[in-house]
């Protein structure tokens, strides 16, 4: 009797919650009220006063624009979410935004972002809790739009093949989506697929709390696979005339279908009410939990990675790959893993085994051919505050990933992402598998720390900085050999983003190059050509430049010529060269050939770049003759 008491207020408020809003989605928290009854009211381990308990059960809305759904059971539950706050739904600086945020609310485990996110980010949590010896449960509510994107696809196929046990995938099978209903573009028989996968399936009335409870509590005693749970309901439950339609589905139900719906429902027609008895309920209902606990980085780091003899030249890829074979020691929660690329991007651990079915100890992961999956796994597993998951594919792959990226700098996850084969000059592979315009897009994510190395030592430092930053770092780095350039202490060098590599040896800078990654070898060249008044400035990542004092940015971007040299796009360069600043980039794709003949038909040699800053020059002086 409590658990449908309990539905019902989920119902009620949210339908009130959207009315007052005057926009939202009531439909699945309407449909699957009487899931979130159950799951709170009896299955889930968790402490309200300590949200983030490690041995708590996970619960992740992956169909985050039902977000009301879980607002309401974690309210009722005890959770830091005042009937207040519900009242302010969507509303700006309210803990209640459209679709959960990590950031912003206690209780919520993920910011779920797009359709199908939550799977992937679901999965990496369950794997996360079977290397770290966790017997808690990952429960993932999604819905049809969920099951329907790809990366649920990639995520469940994994799950499967490692006989996630832990994980149980409630399906919202409402058989209504925001145009229409399924069956106009969906036919695919989900019982079997799921099958195929190595998942358990059950199917079950959504709207019957025994046959919930009857699915769902035996799992907790024994499960041999993951499970994905069918569960059939009506999209809008309890609205006359709004159910099992589109209407139910992403706007408020209306002054007068809300007044029928609660006369339909027995439910007070009193805005946002609650029984007293719900909260008395909940009030003896929680676990008993303990704060979590962080990982903890080594303070000596740099004085660590300064014992590491790497030989020079070698590729920016190899070279984090001895990085990674040092720290291990030192990081136990890195984990590492790759999307079948292991063996050409180096994101591997040395004399470490990979995880299989059931053996889930060892620190290597294989992914299969899953960018998207991976990245949005990568983000669970670091939720769980224990592991910091480091994973690698091409920098031309990074595409695929992107939202996933988007959704770890949103929740502010220390996710470290190697991307390799950097530009161009990964040769043979040609313009399809060739980067231009991806370092631009990683750049242009907010909170996303990107790091191009120009060596050896530039790539130590870059761990440095990824260990330690509070957020996703992206370490972009070459398939060539490069020679080691810096000697540079992290204080002095990376640490700040940009500094100089070579100093003029005159009072005055007349040219000053700025390049990062491979193409600063290529800058020294030039100064070398050029003379004595050429500055060279490494800038291995725009974001913590920016981070620095005015007067120090300042101090290094001073020339009279500014120029920069990267193997990318020029988006973005001249906010630091001016705009009558010369961009060495690319404005085309690449092509099918070798490194040095690439280097040539694109303007990336010596000669090229320099004949450039001299017609630079000259144009520039003439400008000024001509408009002192």
């Amino acid at each position: 009797m409590i658990l449908q008491k309990i539905a019902n207020t989920i119902r009620l408020l949210t339908i009130d919650a959207v009315e007052k809003a005057g926009s939202g989605h009531p439909g699945l928290p309407m449909g699957c009220a009487e899931i979130g009854a159950y799951l709170f009211g009896e299955f889930l381990n968790f402490d309200a006063d300590f949200p983030k308990w490690p041995e708590r059960d996970r619960l992740i809305l992956s169909a985050g624009h039902g977000s009301l759904w879980l607002y309401s059971c974690l309210h009722l539950a005890g959770f830091p979410i005042s009937i207040e706050d519900i009242k302010r739904y969507r509303q700006i600086d309210s803990n209640t935004p459209s679709h959960p945020d990590v950031t912003k609310t206690k209780g919520v485990e993920a910011t779920t972002g797009l359709d199908g996110q939550g799977i992937g980010f679901a999965v990496g949590q369950a794997l996360a809790l079977k290397k770290i010896g966790l017997n808690s449960k990952v429960i993932i509510l999604a819905g049809d739009g969920d099951l329907m994107e790809g990366v649920s696809y990639e995520a469940c196929s994994l799950a499967g093949h490692l006989n996630l046990n832990n994980l149980i995938l409630i399906y919202d099978s409402n058989q209504t989506t925001l145009d229409g209903y399924v069956n106009e573009t969906f036919s695919e028989d989900v019982f079997l697929r799921f099958q195929s996968q190595n998942w358990e399936v059950l199917e079950i009335n959504g709207h019957d709390i025994d046959e919930i409870r009857k699915a769902i509590a035996p799992l907790r005693i024994s499960q041999e696979k993951p499970v994905l749970i069918i569960a059939n309901t009506q999209i809008g439950y309890g609205s006359p005339n709004k159910a099992k339609t589109p209407l139910a589905h992403g706007s408020p139900l209306g002054t007068g279908e809300t007044l029928l719906t609660k006369k339909a429902l027995g439910l007070s027609e009193t805005p946002f009410y609650v029984d007293p008895d719900i909260y008395t309920f909940f009030r003896s209902r929680q676990s008993k939990g303990s704060a979590p606990v962080s990982v903890e980085i080594p303070q000596n780091l740099e004085e660590i990675l300064q014992g590491l003899n790497i030989p020079s030249p070698i590729a920016g890829r190899w070279a984090s790959h001895r990085v990674l074979q040092t720290l291990k020691g030192h990081v136990p929660a890195l984990i590492g893993g790759s999307a079948d690329l292991s063996s050409s991007d180096g994101t591997y651990l040395d004399d470490e085994d990979f995880v299989r079915r059931n053996q889930f100890g060892p620190r290597n992961i294989k992914y299969g051919i899953r960018e998207f999956a991976m990245a949005s796994m990568a983000s669970g597993m670091a939720q769980t505050d224990s592991i910091i998951p480091f994973i690698g594919t091409f920098l031309s792959f990074v595409d695929y990933m992107r939202s996933a990226i988007r959704m770890a700098a949103l929740m502010k996850l220390r996710v470290i992402y190697q991307l390799t084969h950097d530009s161009i000059f990964i040769g043979h592979d040609g313009p399809t598998h060739q980067p231009i315009e991806q370092l631009a897009s990683l750049r242009a994510i907010p909170g996303l720390l990107v790091v191009r190395p120009a060596d050896a030592h530039e790539v130590k430092m870059a761990w440095i900085v990824a260990l330690h930053y509070q957020g996703p770092t992206a370490i972009i780095l070459s398939r060539q050999p490069l020679s080691t350039l810096s000697v540079h202490s992290f204080s002095e060098g990376l640490s700040k983003g940009a500094y100089i590599i070579k100093k003029e040896s005159s009072l005055s800078v007349e040219c000053l190059i700025i390049a990062t990654g491979s193409e600063v070898c290529l800058a020294l060249e030039v100064a070398e050509e050029l003379g004595e008044h050429t500055r060279v400035i490494s800038m291995p990542s725009w974001e913590l430049f920016e981070q620095q004092p005015v007067s120090y940015k300042q101090s290094l971007l001073q020339g009279k010529i500014k120029v920069s040299i990267e193997a990318g796009i020029d988006q973005g360069w001249h906010k630091y060269i001016g705009s009558e600043g010369l961009a060495i980039a690319l404005d085309s794709f690449g092509e099918s050939g070798s490194p040095n003949d690439l280097a040539e038909r694109f303007g990336y040699t010596k000669a090229a770049i320099i004949q450039k800053i001299k017609l630079h020059t000259l144009s520039s002086e003439a400008a000024h003759q001509k408009f002192p």
